[in-house]
């Protein structure tokens, strides 16, 4: 993939919209290996292996996190040019087309085949590393070429992340060239999010090319590395994961350090069922909605923080509510992997991060009532889900914490006059 088939802020717009959808998908699939481990006492494991399983689920989250926060760099990117800010992505599993057929994408417990899979996607250009044996190509098939697409977006395919950014940088600079630095980075600066607002690693604000290589460096020294593959990269990371992992193994081979959870759960019946898990069991169907509810809350209020113009005041709350709705949701998604998947399965739950079709932004002003109602509505489910395990109980307390701050924050916000939260 070449800087010579972006030829406009049109396509430089729709790879941002790509790179955005790889963030938003790592992160999830980061996230269910993470749910997956075995980090209680209940679980089984030798002091060490639990301290140590309990390191490994810190460092993935972590990298889920950064993960998030990459897809928020995106996000600046694109407004800092006129474009949106994308929180679209298919459902899980993806097959090839909407991302290169090299980059398989699917929800996997945490295996070493798993934790193979993860080093070859965060892997540098120049690493031979293999990617996991069931992660392989599902077809053979490559999306370009087109030689005849000039003026509709179009993105080649890339043998890693890594290369993508490359391109898109490559584009930017193209682009000045034919536009004009004024002519290109016209979306206003305060419409982003930047470091003031939230303490996601590396966000910046981009307003000019130098901004953009800086943000675009941060996105790939914090996950291939640096040129000598730096000691905090996820490629790093999970290479040292991998280490300590074989050296339990040796010490005792009948370590499993996750659950068995499914490959590819799903919250509703597939039209195509090979290779998922439709998730039917009484509890764990409850638990997964709940979860993937607060998911869709988390989607909507950092949708409705970027882009938008007005106060820092106003995407701070939509940012720190976002924000702690994922810690909420995290011991909820834990305690799915401790259900079958229905009625005499072998595997058990997890959370399928489904998604809705509607992720555009809410309309300016209703959005505050929109949010406020979405939250009471989650928050009245709470009766219904209290006392199925102890990880949703902590959830429900820790989301009523947060829908009790943002309703707070809605009553200054709709108290200016300037808001039209009565419109």
């Amino acid at each position: 993939m070449g800087s010579d088939h972006i030829t406009s802020r049109e396509q430089l717009i729709g790879m941002l919209g790509e790179a955005a959808e790889v963030e938003h998908t790592l992160m999830c699939t980061y996230l269910y290996a993470a749910f997956s481990l075995k980090t209680d006492e209940a679980d089984g494991l030798t002091d060490t292996q639990r301290a140590a399983v309990r390191r490994w689920r810190r460092s993935i989250i972590r990298v889920a996190v950064e993960e998030m926060g990459h897809l928020a760099i995106v996000a600046n990117l694109s407004v800092a040019i006129g474009g949106p800010a994308h929180f679209n992505r298919l459902n899980f599993p993806i097959a090839p087309g909407p991302l290169p057929a090299a980059m398989c994408v699917r929800l996997a417990p945490f295996t070493q085949d798993t934790l193979q899979h993860f080093i070859f996607l965060e892997r540098p250009l120049d690493s031979n590393e293999p990617d996991g044996e069931s992660f392989g190509k599902a077809r053979d098939y490559q999306r370009g070429p087109l030689q005849q697409t000039k003026l509709m977006p179009v993105t080649y395919d890339y043998e890693t992340v890594g290369e993508l950014y490359d391109t898109i940088i490559r584009s930017f600079e193209s682009l000045q060239v034919r536009y004009g630095e004024g002519h290109l980075f016209v979306g206003d600066r305060s419409r982003q999010i930047g470091p003031e607002i939230s303490p996601l690693p590396g966000l910046m604000t981009i307003c000019h090319l130098d901004h953009a290589r800086e943000a675009v460096n941060t996105i790939k020294e914090q996950g291939e590395g640096a040129d000598a593959h730096s000691d905090n990269s996820h490629f790093d990371r999970f290479c040292k994961i991998r280490m300590e992992w074989q050296e339990l193994l040796e010490a005792d081979p009948d370590f499993v350090p996750a659950r068995p959870v499914a490959n590819n759960p799903v919250m509703r019946r597939p039209p195509t069922p090979d290779g998922k898990v439709w998730i039917t069991h009484d509890i764990g169907a409850r638990v997964l909605d709940y979860a993937n509810a607060l998911y869709i809350q988390q989607l909507r209020l950092l949708s409705q923080a970027f882009g938008r113009p007005g106060e820092a005041y106003e995407k701070q709350v939509l940012i720190n509510a976002a924000t702690d709705l994922m810690y909420a949701m995290t011991p909820a998604a834990e305690a799915l992997t401790t259900y079958p998947c229905h009625d005499g399965a072998d595997c058990n739950a997890g959370m399928t991060f489904a998604m809705v079709r509607g992720m555009s932004p809410l309309p300016i002003g209703t959005e505050w009532q929109v949010l406020n109602c979405r939250f009471t509505e989650l928050t009245d489910e709470g009766p219904n889900l209290r006392g199925l395990h102890p990880k949703v109980d902590r959830s429900l307390d820790m989301l009523e914490g947060v829908a009790a701050t943002f309703s707070r924050h809605v009553d200054i916000i709709c108290s200016d006059p300037d808001t039209e939260c009565d419109a």
